[in-house]
């Protein structure tokens, strides 16, 4: 059966762009909803406003739910609900009833039609999320759970960098890689063809396996979501629960609930909407792996025209780096040695990050 959605978690880490993007109280961020993550978690962390745009209605309605999950639910019952901690049987489809009343019609009719996603857990059932439960088990196999559960009691990430060199780095663990992601399965199974469009043919395996260590240890490992859900297709330690699902940031989300709106519009769509400054920060995400060179240039020749006079953009790649078009490099000035210090303690490090900083001044002269 295909899935609702591609991605049930947002694979970027909400503190890395809260840094990149320099947020403070009062922003006006327009943003890729994605799976829903980063726009919550972003407004858990900080007072803003959020406008989350995607093309996908599907993945733009897992968004709505977490979000109904936020102002409907307790925290740690929201966090069964959407599966990222176990759920007693029956739990997911009584809390349904409760995060229902929050939807529109249509919402309603789709999550009704599709009961057996609430059932698992909705961020359990996407696409990429799916595949990659696939060889968990063989990691963990291959690790030694025991020796991976101990990485958790470790309290500093210089700890956890010697015991990953001494105790978890293997030859085995890099054939795995090499298999979930070869470009014929990957791209089959794993992520959207679009997703791949800039990758040709070559094996992504030895960028992802290069990062795994820092993915690893690079942030304290029991603090870190991403990776305990990679590995135990959950979180394990509440305190790494993403900041929308903590006690403060449940609070804060409730209290400025109308400071966040979902749209199903394009990024292009939004921007060419858009009233001159009516939105400050932008994240992109990783659009541009999904973009052609003269599609992503039209997004920023969109922000060029749209943005407050001093904004800031945050975009990230995997696949292609898009060159900033000659008309902006006036005005658009990308922070790659602040990207690769960001990279360096991002709880997702498997994204190259391009912060970049607008000089917009000059075109309101």
């Amino acid at each position: 059966m295909e899935e609702l959605f591609n991605f049930g978690i947002s694979q970027e880490d909400a503190l890395t762009l809260y840094k990149a993007l320099d947020i403070k109280k009062h922003d006006r961020l327009l943003c890729i909803a994605r799976a829903g993550d980063v726009p919550l978690n972003l407004l858990a962390i900080q007072d803003l406003k959020i406008e989350a745009v995607d093309i996908c209605l599907n993945q733009l309605n897992l968004a709505k739910i977490k979000f109904h999950a936020v102002c409907s639910l307790e925290p740690l019952e929201a966090a069964a609900f959407l599966g990222f901690i176990d759920a007693r049987p029956g739990e997911r489809t009584k809390l349904f009833r409760k995060v229902s009343g929050q939807m529109d019609s249509y919402e309603k009719l789709l999550w009704t039609e599709n009961i057996r996603v609430i059932e698992k857990g909705p961020i359990n059932e996407a696409r990429f999320e799916k595949y990659m439960s696939k060889f968990n088990g063989i990691g963990l196999l291959i690790l030694g759970k025991k020796k991976l559960l101990k990485l958790f009691e470790l309290e500093t990430v210089k700890t956890q960098q010697d015991f990953f060199d001494r105790h978890l780095s293997t030859s085995f663990l890099k054939i795995i890689f090499k298999i979930a992601f070869h470009p014929k399965i990957y791209k089959k199974r794993g992520m959207a063809p679009e997703g791949l469009t800039h990758s040709g043919e070559r094996n992504i395996a030895d960028f992802f396996y290069s990062r795994f260590r820092d993915f690893c240890s690079a942030t304290l490992a029991r603090k870190n979501y991403f990776m305990q859900f990679c590995f135990f297709n959950k979180v394990i330690f509440p305190e790494a629960l993403p900041e929308y699902l903590s006690e403060k940031g449940f609070q804060r989300i409730r209290r400025n609930r109308g400071n966040l709106e979902f749209r199903h519009l394009s990024y292009v769509e939004r921007l060419s909407q858009s009233r001159k400054g009516e939105f400050n920060k932008f994240h992109l995400s990783n659009i541009g792996d999904w973009m052609s060179k003269e599609e992503f240039a039209q997004i920023l020749y969109l922000i060029g025209e749209k943005a407050a006079s001093s904004s800031q953009i945050m975009s990230c790649y995997i696949h292609c780096r898009h060159s900033i078009p000659e008309r902006l490099k006036n005005f658009f000035v990308p922070d790659y040695q602040l990207g690769e210090k960001l990279v360096k303690t991002d709880r997702y490090p498997f994204y190259n990050l391009v912060p970049i900083k607008t000089c917009l001044e000059k075109r309101d002269r």
